[in-house]
C-alpha cells in the first residue's frame, strides 16, 4: 500500500520538532492499494483496490518501476531487466500484450528453450505464438501470485543450477485450467522463462 502526504517535507520537519501533523490537518492520499490475495478467484474484500491515475510518481514501488525494468541503449534498442520472478512475469505479460515477438524470443525466453526450438528446426518466435493464444490463462495465473515468487501461496523450488520452479499451491490452484506455475533460469544476471508448468 502506498500513501502519499501532500505536504510530506513540511510534515517531516514539524514531526522532527515534535509537532503532530494531524494538528496541521496534513492531508494523506491513498495512491495504490491491492488487497492481499485479490487475484484468487471468488475472493471478495471489503476494501476495493485503488490505482492512482496521476502521472506524478507516488514514490518507490515495491519492485521495479517501468524505468527499472527496461534499459534504453544508445543505439535505440532496449534491454529488459528481470532481477526477480515478478519482473520476469511483467515482461512476459507486456511482450504478449504488445505483440513484441522478437523481444520475447530474444530477451524473455531462456537460451535453453530457444536452443530446444532450434534443434527441432523451429523458430524460437513460435514460442511467442504458442503462449499468445493462452494470454488470458497466463494473466489468471499471474494474478494469483501478485508478489511473484514471494507470494504467500507460492513455492519456489530449485530444480538445477540457476533453474527454479515458481508454482502455486493449495486453494490458489483451483480453477486454473492449464498451468500452475513456471520455470525460470538465471542467465547473465537476469531471469528468463524456461516454460510454464502444468
Amino acid at each position: 500500500m502506498k500513501v502519499k502526504c501532500r505536504c510530506s517535507r513540511f510534515c517531516f520537519l514539524l514531526s522532527a520538532l515534535g509537532v503532530s501533523a494531524s494538528l496541521l490537518s496534513c492531508e494523506e492520499k491513498l495512491t495504490n492499494y491491492k488487497p492481499f490475495l485479490s487475484g484468487v478467484e471468488g475472493m471478495k474484500t471489503q476494501t476495493p483496490a485503488v490505482q492512482s491515475k496521476s502521472k506524478e510518481k507516488a514514490g518507490p514501488t515495491v519492485e521495479g518501476d517501468e524505468a527499472d525494468l527496461v534499459k534504453k541503449n544508445d543505439d535505440g534498442t532496449v534491454t529488459l531487466i528481470a532481477k526477480t520472478g515478478r519482473q520476469l512475469m511483467a515482461h512476459i505479460l507486456r511482450t504478449l500484450a504488445e505483440d513484441e515477438k522478437q523481444q520475447f524470443a530474444e530477451q524473455v525466453l531462456s537460451e535453453v528453450t530457444r536452443g530446444e526450438y532450434q534443434q527441432r528446426g523451429l523458430n524460437p518466435e513460435q514460442a511467442f505464438e504458442t503462449l499468445k493464444k493462452d494470454r488470458k490463462e497466463i494473466s489468471k495465473l499471474f494474478n494469483r501470485m501478485p508478489m511473484g515468487e514471494h507470494s504467500p501461496n507460492v513455492i519456489m523450488e530449485q530444480l538445477g543450477r540457476n533453474l527454479f520452479r515458481v508454482r502455486l499451491t493449495g486453494q490458489a490452484t483451483k480453477g486454473l485450467e492449464k498451468w500452475t506455475g513456471f520455470d525460470m533460469v538465471l542467465e547473465k544476471g537476469n531471469w528468463r522463462l524456461r516454460w510454464f508448468v502444468s
